[in-house]
């Protein structure tokens, strides 16, 4: 069964690669999501162990947690303290579902069984614990239970909070738990500082239905933003017209034209002190002249649009907090890599970029996909070549090296 396992370990990336997780698994008929939440973090390399109350034991069988993970669960406790030998070792610890039972023991230090005290045993150790609650809607809003939560938090303790739904506070998707424990385990180097993100597409309007825009998803600036704020940056991002959803933890300001998000990143600039400027978003490079009110009629044969050069947001972001470290993007078509760096080059010495991410886009790279090959260039040329990779590893390389340029800068 570890064979399995070891198929998959790092497919999506290395962010979790040498890390334990330990699952600590209550009795939630939720609980039949949580093969998937397990095999979602060896795809990030993450090692998984799992812990099982015997109440979870009976709604999922052992055995599949066995062939999610390539490894036998806990579900019961010997005389050889495995909840200190396994829990006490973790590098971190999640426990979903989460009921109201275990929220409640947890908040108050009981441990009256294998679950309580695995995760007793890790809070006095330090270990970073996740709980993902899951239960009734009735049961989710007892003031008793939310105390219970807000203690859990108060003890360092992260809480996810469910989405709540056909009167039902569920688990939150898959991807979100293993987003939050990715988060959970992030190095913590970023505090005290500011980062702004610039993601998404813009939208410039022919009429008040019709638009042109480019086909950025807004993943890069997600992952740019999520990864951090999880190392514990105060974020600011300004985002096109995009579906993902920013984490509760940064600050997004939404924009549609090119124009209002110039007008939005200069605002921050101006008003905080900003130490990292990620420009991620794919604005366009024009906007409309003399948008047309209502609706072009569609009878006509022929309309001309006059499209007007926008302002370079990342260059102009540059001139006003000289101090900031600036990290532009510049993604090409049909070049060779050659071109592509030639290009990126002029641009960052233009601008007075602090590092260059180029890639090369088209119909089935560098917009809307997870992964994708970049090459990192510094100004004096010297450039690296990554991919293709997660954007989330990406985003951790890039803040790597938004860390050094900083410390460089402060020294001189």
């Amino acid at each position: 069964m570890g064979e399995d396992a070891e198929a998959i370990r790092g497919s999506l990336s290395r962010l979790l690669m040498g890390k334990r997780v330990m699952l600590v698994m209550t009795g939630s008929i939720s609980i039949y999501k949580v093969p998937d939440v397990a095999r979602g973090l060896i795809r990030h390399g993450a090692y998984v162990s799992v812990l099982m109350s015997r109440t979870a034991a009976k709604l999922l069988s052992p055995m599949i947690m066995q062939w999610a993970t390539g490894h036998r669960p806990l579900v019961r406790l010997s005389g050889y303290a495995e909840h200190v030998r396994e829990c006490a070792s973790a590098d971190a610890l999640v426990a979903v579902p989460a009921t109201a039972n275990l929220i409640g023991k947890l908040a108050n230090g009981i441990t009256d069984n294998a679950p309580l005290l695995c995760l007793a045993v890790a809070l006095g150790v330090g270990k970073p614990i996740m709980v993902v609650p899951a239960m009734n809607i009735g049961m989710w809003n007892n003031p008793i239970v939310q105390g219970n939560v807000s203690r859990l938090r108060a003890l360092g303790i992260k809480v996810l909070d469910p989405v709540v739904e056909e009167y039902k506070a569920k688990l939150p998707p898959v991807e979100e738990i293993v987003e939050s424990t990715i988060d959970l385990l992030a190095p913590r180097d970023m505090s005290g500082l500011s980062v702004l993100v610039t993601s998404g597409p813009t939208r410039e309007h022919i009429d008040d239905v019709k638009y042109i825009t480019t086909p950025s998803s807004g993943l890069t600036g997600y992952f740019i933003a999520r990864e951090a704020a999880a190392r514990g940056a105060n974020v600011f991002v300004v985002s096109g017209p995009v579906d993902v959803k920013y984490p509760s933890n940064v600050n997004v300001v939404k924009v549609m034209s090119v124009v209002e998000m110039h007008e939005a990143v200069l605002r921050i600039l101006r008003s905080n002190h900003i130490d990292v400027a990620i420009f991620a978003a794919a604005p366009l490079d024009f906007y409309v002249k003399g948008r047309v009110t209502g609706k072009l009629d569609s009878n006509l044969d022929v309309v001309n649009i006059t499209l007007i050069r926008a302002p370079k947001i990342v260059n102009d972001a540059k001139r006003e907090s000289r101090d900031t470290i600036v990290v532009g993007y510049k993604a090409e078509v049909n070049v060779d890599e050659g071109g592509l760096i030639e290009r990126a080059l002029s641009r960052m010495r233009n601008g007075a970029w602090d590092l260059a991410i180029a890639h090369r886009v088209g119909p089935r790279t560098g917009f809307g996909t997870l992964t994708d090959s970049y090459i990192i260039i510094e100004p004096d040329g010297t450039f690296t070549k990554v991919g293709p990779l997660h954007k989330r590893e990406l985003a951790r390389i890039i803040l790597d090296k938004s860390i050094q340029l900083l410390r460089r800068h402060t020294r001189t």
